[in-house]
């Protein structure tokens, strides 16, 4: 496509958000919101009378964060924002299909597109793709992060597990089953009847586990248990393609894993690539999309044994 351009736009689906605040004991200032999206803040220093706010902090996930006081307080803001990119999924329903991630907050399966905020999921139909309708939205939870489209079902990563939604309606998803872990950031991907977890601790997010799950599902995706777990250090985002797994490691950046045998995941790594820090994947037909912490990158991975950057747009905070 030579010449994209915005057809339809719709408000209000997912919360004004703001960014993470690099004091977290310092109070914020008053936001504006038809200024524009803040993207960082500064320092500064003045008596103000504001009203008590609450938002979404970007980060891993949406956040709430108590606001506004009556005391000296700090910090001003910018504009514009950012999103990533994931694992790979795709539909059997219809002519639809999407390719979405394992830090994805939003899924295509046949003519209905699938949006989920912190606690709330959204379905649009787009039958008529240039103007997406709301046909419903359902309260799902809470500190939901992530949400993976695969064979009429969404699986859904909260920061205390996974929740899988069978699609059957696709107008009415219904929750099917929930698989419980350590409090943690918990993205998740599904081939076939298996699903990756990577679950990063130390953070905002809670404990200091940090390791990725293999869980088999069971009875239609009702069932699940867990078949191996591998310790990490930081990981992220991740993306399977038939035998081969990728995964983000943060500052260990780039890791290729062979998956044919999943009990011996740890010990079959094929490559690494260690000079990025890794945020999140999407490998599709032999080449994996790639966002780190300075921009885009493009692999072919058609060669195993020599897989290759092939590009790099850089992108600077």
């Amino acid at each position: 496509m030579a010449n994209p351009k915005e057809v339809e736009r719709i408000n209000g689906v997912f919360p004004y958000t703001i960014p993470e605040a690099k004091d977290p004991g310092l109070l914020t200032a008053e936001v504006d919101e038809k200024k524009g999206v803040v993207v960082d803040w500064k320092i500064d220093y003045a008596r103000l009378k504001v009203e008590r706010k609450s938002y979404p902090i970007y980060r891993s996930g949406w956040y709430k964060n108590e606001y506004f006081t009556d005391a000296y307080s700090n910090v001003s803001s910018g504009s514009s924002s950012s999103q990533s990119i994931g694992g790979y999924s795709s539909s059997t329903q219809g002519n639809s299909f999407g390719i979405g991630g394992s830090m994805a907050r939003f899924g295509l399966n046949g003519d209905y597109l699938y949006i989920v905020d912190s606690e709330n999921f959204h379905v649009f139909d787009v039958t008529e793709s240039v103007k997406p309708v709301l046909v419903n939205k359902k309260e799902a939870g809470e500190d939901i992060e992530t949400m993976f489209v695969h064979d009429d079902h969404f699986f859904l990563g909260t920061m205390s597990g996974m929740l899988v939604y069978s699609l059957a309606d696709p107008k009415n998803p219904e929750q099917i089953h929930s698989y419980t872990h350590v409090r943690s950031c918990d993205p998740v991907v599904v081939q076939s009847h298996v699903a990756y977890v990577t679950l990063r601790g130390g953070n905002e997010c809670g404990r200091t586990v940090s390791r990725l799950d293999i869980l088999e599902l069971r009875e239609d995706y009702k069932n699940s248990i867990l078949l191996y777990s591998y310790s990490m250090r930081e990981p992220y985002g991740l993306g399977i393609d038939d035998e081969i797994l990728f995964v983000c490691d943060g500052k260990d950046g780039l890791l290729v894993y062979d998956a044919s045998d999943l009990k011996s995941i740890g010990n079959r790594k094929i490559a690494q690539f260690g000079n990025i820090n890794a945020f999140d994947v999407i490998p599709f037909s032999d080449y994996l999309f790639m966002i780190g912490k300075d921009g885009f990158y493009q692999y072919d991975y058609s060669d195993l044994m020599d897989i290759r950057q092939v590009s790099h747009i850089p992108v600077q905070e």
